[in-house]
């Protein structure tokens, strides 16, 4: 009976210990884990000061970007390169190209229209200025055209080509010298086309021109080219024109600051056309002029920084950037 009892108590005596152990062990593991918590991360921490300079430098060189850019858009809304840059390369690539290396974001193309529908870059409705061939556009087909050159050996591009190549990277200021219906249409089915809608200002020397254009493209902008005073009385009031944009020369006798005004108090933009010296620039700029059309847009846009802005102030950023 001793026997029994004794072997009962050894195995009790060893369960305790058992509990003990493991009691042990428990408390070791939970030790060692809280110490490795609590331990600081091997890797060296970026400074909180240096992350927060870094981000403030982001921040202001992102700021100051933003406004430079306004800065130039502000300005370059004033110009308007004049077919690019008038004389043997006008409407070329090559004088958009350097109309838009000198900082233009305005280019004027002038569109005529093929005998077969076909809308082409032409500051004549006779291909004759251009390149020598004496035909009205209208009745020389797209075939002949297309192999007409200039006499700087340039072939006359089509609108669709100059769409082509600077899609919305710029915005083009369009004179249709074809006013009929049928150039109206394949002017209104290529804008749709290439969805150019919202960077186009579209000019003309026909009221009815615009007015049409106003009822499809209410927010384009539309200029209308004013050769006499006349003009300008029917056009001002006209809820359809949205730029009225006067002849420069003396004889005329419409680049006036009462013109000016009355465009304003329309609650139109004025502009005028063209003009190539400093004079005349700072003329325009000191009179208000909200845009020009010129043939040395590098001078117009240095001049525009250099004095425009301290005549405008900010820049004077009109509705078409």
């Amino acid at each position: 009976m001793k026997k029994g009892r004794s072997k009962k108590k050894r195995q009790t005596l060893l369960l305790l210990i058992l509990i003990m152990l493991v009691l042990v062990a428990a408390c070791t593991v939970w030790l060692l884990h809280r110490g490795r918590a609590e331990k600081p991360v091997s890797e060296e921490p970026v400074p909180e000061a240096a992350e927060d300079q870094i981000s403030e430098e982001e921040a202001a060189a992102a700021e100051a970007a933003a406004k430079q850019e306004a800065e130039d858009a502000a300005i370059a809304s004033h110009v308007y390169s004049h077919r690019g840059s008038a004389g043997p390369e006008e409407h070329t690539f090559k004088a958009y190209d350097a109309a838009i290396a000198a900082g233009s974001r305005y280019i004027e193309q002038d569109v005529v229209m093929s005998s077969d529908g076909v809308l082409y870059v032409s500051h004549d409705l006779n291909a004759v200025t251009m390149t020598g061939y004496n035909g009205m556009y209208e009745y020389i087909s797209s075939e002949t055209v297309d192999e007409l050159r200039t006499e700087a050996g340039n072939k006359i591009l089509r609108l669709s080509e100059v769409f082509d190549k600077y899609g919305k990277d710029i915005n083009y200021v369009i004179e249709l010298k074809d006013n009929s219906d049928k150039c109206l249409l394949a002017f209104e089915k290529l804008v749709d086309d290439y969805g150019l809608a919202d960077k186009i200002i579209v000019q003309s020397m026909k009221a009815s021109t615009l007015e049409i254009l106003d009822k499809k493209y209410p927010d384009m902008p539309k200029l209308f080219v004013c050769w006499n005073q006349g003009d300008f009385n029917y056009v001002v009031d006209e809820p359809y024109v949205d730029i009225i944009s006067v002849r420069a020369d003396v004889e005329t006798g419409i680049f006036t600051e009462s013109n000016c005004e009355a465009a304003h108090d329309a609650g139109k933009k004025f502009g005028v056309w063209t003009i190539d010296t400093e004079d005349e620039i700072k003329k325009a700029i000191d009179m208000g002029v909200d845009n020009y059309f010129t043939n040395d847009t590098a001078l117009a846009l240095k001049i525009e920084r250099d004095y425009g802005l301290k005549v405008r102030g900010n820049g004077g950023a009109s509705e078409e950037e």
